[in-house]
């Protein structure tokens, strides 16, 4: 098993602000795919969770204005109300830095215990906020995305070895 030191050395995010970049683009063109049927109820909100991910993996965070000017983004290019995915960007981004040092404590698959309930909350409040002023609620599906959200969070974390807390195993 790698030490901490180890696996800030294989990516170190302070210097990767061009792989956050580009992780943040590749989500918006995912999210801008044709997804129909049962696709588009089990998409994860894929800004959300890339936000969220780096937000916790970077030292010095994702300020919530960021957070706000992708949700703004997202808004156009969904066709939402203006400000609905701001809201929900901004409260998850909030919680994750919120909790950020809390997070880093439990193991990787602790830490997905831990991110999908901010999901959750977050598909929550942009579906009120959404149901508030045009949109009817699409049902119970906001869990399944949340769910699909949070294995994608769980491999990223996986993908780009995110420092957890030791299992002992040594």
């Amino acid at each position: 098993m790698r030490s901490y030191a180890e696996s800030r050395q294989a990516f170190d995010p302070s210097t990767g602000w061009r792989i956050m970049v580009l992780s943040l683009a590749v989500a918006f063109i995912l999210k801008q795919l044709h997804w129909h049927g049962v696709g588009l109820m089990i998409r994860p909100d894929f800004v959300l969770v890339g936000l969220l991910f780096w937000a916790q993996r970077r030292h010095q965070g994702l300020g919530l204005g960021l957070a706000f000017l992708l949700g703004i983004l997202a808004d156009v290019q969904d066709g939402a109300v203006l400000g609905q995915h701001s809201l929900a960007y901004c409260v998850g981004i909030f919680l994750v830095l919120f909790f950020k040092r809390r997070l880093a404590m439990f193991t990787l698959p602790q830490q997905a215990l831990q991110i999908f309930p901010l999901l959750l909350l977050a598909e929550v409040i942009a579906l009120m906020a959404g149901w508030m002023t045009t949109r009817t609620p699409q049902g119970g599906w906001v869990f399944l995305s949340a769910f699909t959200g949070t294995l994608l969070w769980w491999v990223m974390a996986a993908v780009w070895k995110m420092p957890a807390a030791r299992t002992g195993e040594e």
